[in-house]
């Protein structure tokens, strides 16, 4: 892959992520998915966070900046990926110190042959949002993989992700709303969803994704958190989106000036991003 097809972009203002220019490019999805961790304090001191489909890592490199685990998992089978992945992890190291980083080549239809049993206090997945031939997929391997279900589906991410927690362990998962049916049908007997929090692009506008929390051996109550939008009425990202993608990679809470600038930054009315 040569210099001209990658770019390096920056998480938080020190994780630095090089990624394919015209591949498949991280989004806020990721960092939605990063951050606002179930029980994540509880992780910080010998706590294993694994990331099924961890792409270029930004997901799962953020935690590990923030030293939000003692060992963080990242499984990732696509080849072009999977040395962005390793590129970063290298890269980086320096930010994350003692934290045991671990990338894993997997076929998640076969993770009882290559993932630990019981190993995981929080599984994390932004799995594949369309079935096959739900759409016209990418010419480029990359990004189908991580478009559509070429390589398992939801019921495969689920699987996996129960057989490596732990009892009582977390999963935390984002994907289309019209997908809900599709994790209770495939949703394994022993984990119970506690939570959906449903992300809009701004107020008045429907749902474009949901975030789920499940546990493994939980109790059957259901919460549905407030909405979290993504801007508000001005264009500009949300006080609590703003937040969280400034401080997505940082060990404290990031300042308030940090936080405006990455607002500032995110106004569409100008142009910006």
């Amino acid at each position: 892959m040569s210099v001209d097809e990658v770019t390096q972009d920056c998480i938080s203002g020190r994780l630095m992520i090089s990624q394919r220019r015209k591949g498949y490019r991280y989004g806020l999805d990721a960092l939605l998915l990063a951050t606002d961790l179930p029980e994540i304090k509880a992780l910080a001191q010998k706590g294993c966070v694994l990331e099924l489909g961890a792409g270029q890592g930004a997901v799962g490199l953020s935690i590990a900046s923030r030293k939000a685990a003692s060992r963080v998992v990242l499984v990732e089978r696509n080849d072009v990926m999977r040395a962005l992945l390793l590129a970063n992890v290298e890269h980086n190291k320096s930010l994350w110190g003692d934290v045991d980083v671990q990338v894993k080549e997997v076929d998640l239809r076969e993770y009882r042959a290559h993932l630990d049993a019981h190993s995981a206090d929080l599984v994390l997945c932004n799995p594949p949002y369309f079935p096959l031939g739900y759409r016209r997929e990418s010419e480029q391997a990359d990004r189908a993989d991580a478009h559509h279900e070429r390589h398992g589906g939801l019921g495969d991410f689920l699987k996996a992700a129960t057989y490596c927690m732990k009892h009582r362990g977390w999963l935390k998962m984002i994907i289309p709303p019209w997908r809900l049916s599709d994790v209770m049908t495939d949703l394994p007997h022993d984990l119970k969803v506690l939570s959906l929090r449903f992300i809009h692009a701004e107020p008045g506008e429907v749902a474009y994704l949901v975030e789920i929390i499940a546990r493994r051996g939980g109790g059957p109550e259901l919460t549905i958190r407030p909405p979290l939008f993504v801007r508000d009425a001005d264009g500009m990202y949300s006080m609590e989106v703003a937040r969280r993608v400034a401080g997505a990679a940082l060990e404290d809470s990031p300042a308030e000036d940090v936080v405006e600038k990455v607002q500032r930054a995110s106004d569409k009315k100008r142009g910006m991003a």
